[in-house]
């Protein structure tokens, strides 16, 4: 069989997010924000090491966040072409060569892309995820949520929820309420990662998914 290129720079992908989120106090990390004034702002209180964003490319729709778990990519959502400029994110801050194409593996945005437009987020987090894991969580989830969600409040700044975590780790979406043993494992590292008790990590599952289910 042949080597999964992606593999390995998935897997420091995944554990830059837990290091992120040991330098927030174990608070999810930020997949969404307003502007980029906003996580320089967030940042810049919590200086050592420091973290440092620079514009990516031409047209100032990315930008690189370097640190503290390796580089991140965010992109306004409004952008096209963004599966071409996280291959160019990948080759140059990830010497990952290969191809996207026909690779098993999505560029996908942390918040959803369309309701990131609705309500002006300027930046979004970009990631590398599983195509499986990928379409799955759109057809159980996210369009679901959407709609349930449409009239929210806007914050400066969005979390990564616990469904979306499932999905950046390659987990299938909790369909019906119903968690597989899969879903229970994700919670018990959620639950250390963030220290929360266990049973709090399953219904923040449980709850997102009722949320999703509800005419909003």
């Amino acid at each position: 069989m042949a080597q999964d290129p992606f593999a390995d720079v998935l897997v420091q992908l995944q554990a830059g997010l837990v290091a992120e989120s040991e330098r927030m106090n174990r608070l999810p990390v930020i997949v969404a924000a307003l502007n980029l004034d906003i996580l320089k702002t967030f940042w810049l209180h919590k200086p050592q090491p420091p973290v440092v964003f620079s514009t990516f490319g031409s047209g100032g729709q990315a930008v690189v966040q370097s640190g503290p778990g390796g580089d991140v990519l965010w992109m306004d959502p409004a952008a096209s072409g963004y599966r071409d400029t996280f291959g160019r994110f990948l080759r140059q801050h990830w010497h990952v060569t290969a191809s996207l194409t026909n690779s098993g593996y999505d560029v996908d945005h942390m918040y959803n892309r369309a309701r990131a437009r609705q309500y002006g987020y300027g930046l979004v987090r970009m990631f590398l995820v599983r195509a499986e894991a990928n379409r799955d969580h759109g057809r159980a989830y996210e369009k679901q949520i959407g709609a349930a969600e449409k009239h929210r409040h806007v914050k400066i700044m969005k979390l990564l929820d616990g469904m979306s975590e499932l999905k950046v780790l390659g987990l299938p979406a909790v369909r019906n309420g119903l968690l597989l043993p899969e879903h229970h494992a994700a919670a018990q590292r959620a639950a250390a990662q963030y220290h929360i008790p266990l049973d709090a990590a399953l219904q923040t599952l449980r709850d997102l998914c009722a949320r999703a289910s509800s005419d909003g």
